[in-house]
């Protein structure tokens, strides 16, 4: 993988390819992290004969923090950026994988852009995005209070991040992704998420043809399991969500089943 450096709607991306291929796939990282977190999975795709992309999300990691915070830091947002940057990287279509807040993006480009192949979701639950929506998917905890939240303390960082990767132990470079993050990322995506801007997640689940994955770790504290296998799915595979012996980063706690899995839902989408 290398290490690039694309300018999308003026905003400065740190992004990580592989050699261009026929048919890419598009990693997006969760809310204060950064595109190393798929370091588990880079070579099981490029093996695989994928052309792999894997950004840092606008106001996250190497990437430019937004002049337009209230418009960047949205569904919508986020989902132009990645869009510009897959037809910039010369790819006519490409999957997404995407985690957490990646897979809020994944569904958002889902719903806006054909050229997305499929999709595969983890640690994502499809919502309807209002306070009752958005009440129904996710569990609260003092960990979910803290994805909004302009100002991040070393308490707070360290409480996410545990959260976040299913550790007792927060590492260094996990650690250092969110303390860099801009705080007001956080805020507007929360703020724009509850306020509706975006696709409605559950209807695009519902009604779009194309494939989707849902490899749910089963121990995840951000998310209600048994709301995520009630929604009706156009076509999800295996016809329910897989569930991993995982919390909410089953691809960084369980690469190897987690890899298993991403490879054989990307040959069955085609």
């Amino acid at each position: 993988m290398l290490s690039r450096r694309r300018v999308i709607e003026g905003l400065r991306l740190g992004v990580l390819e592989s050699a261009p291929s026929s048919v890419g796939v598009l990693l997006i990282h969760g809310n204060s992290s950064s595109k190393e977190v798929f370091a588990g999975q880079f070579r099981a795709l490029q093996t695989a004969g994928f052309g792999v992309v894997a950004p840092d999300l606008p106001g996250h990691g190497e990437s430019d923090w937004s002049r337009t915070p209230r418009k960047t830091y949205s569904f919508p947002g986020y989902a132009a950026v990645l869009h510009g940057l897959m037809t910039r990287l010369g790819y006519r279509s490409y999957h997404v994988i995407g985690w957490s807040l990646g897979g809020h993006i994944g569904l958002e480009m889902l719903a806006r852009y054909r050229e997305v192949r499929s999709l595969a979701l983890t640690g994502t639950p499809p919502v309807r995005l209002n306070p009752e929506g958005v009440g129904a998917g996710f569990r609260w905890t003092p960990s979910t209070a803290l994805a909004g939240r302009r100002r991040f303390s070393s308490e707070d960082c360290q409480r996410y991040v545990r959260a976040m990767m299913g550790t007792n132990r927060a590492s260094t470079g996990h650690l250092r992704a969110a303390e860099g993050t801009d705080g007001n990322a956080r805020y507007w995506m929360v703020q724009n998420g509850m306020a509706g801007v975006g696709a409605d997640e559950v209807d695009t689940v519902g009604a779009d043809d194309r494939p989707l994955a849902i490899l749910q770790g089963a121990a995840d504290p951000f998310l209600k399991i048994d709301y995520v296998e009630g929604l009706r799915y156009r076509n999800i595979w295996k016809g329910r969500p897989v569930l991993l012996d995982a919390g909410h980063a089953p691809h960084w706690q369980v690469p190897a089943t987690f890899n298993r899995h991403m490879r054989e839902f990307l040959k069955d989408a085609g």
